[in-house]
């Protein structure tokens, strides 16, 4: 587990490549939005949006289960893809499961 969104955002930037920058944009419902500069090679990368819904649910569920909270994540995040910006809303630890999802 992430002990701060500023810690996640400095790991998300070193550990993958595709990831050219990262950074907080604001907060929806109290959790964080943080916006990703995906590398243009990872574009393809990326899957269809039509998975988006269901990639987001089950981060939901496993990242709250990881923290210990199961099904209280219900509706907390939220996933945008607009070339080559990726905008992920959620708890961390839900983001960091979406990431290993969606690309």
């Amino acid at each position: 587990m992430f002990a701060s969104i500023d810690e996640a955002v400095e790991y998300w930037k070193d550990e993958l490549s595709y990831v050219d920058d990262a950074k907080v944009t604001g907060y929806v419902g109290g959790y964080p939005v943080v916006e990703f500069t995906i590398n243009k090679a990872a574009w393809g990368l990326v899957k269809d949006k039509k998975k988006f819904g269901r990639i987001v649910r089950s981060s939901e569920m496993e990242g709250g289960i990881e923290v210990g909270v199961s099904t209280c994540f219900y509706q907390t995040a939220s996933l945008e893809w607009e070339p080559p910006v990726l905008r992920v809303c959620g708890y961390p630890e839900v983001i960091n499961r979406i990431l290993g999802k969606v690309m």
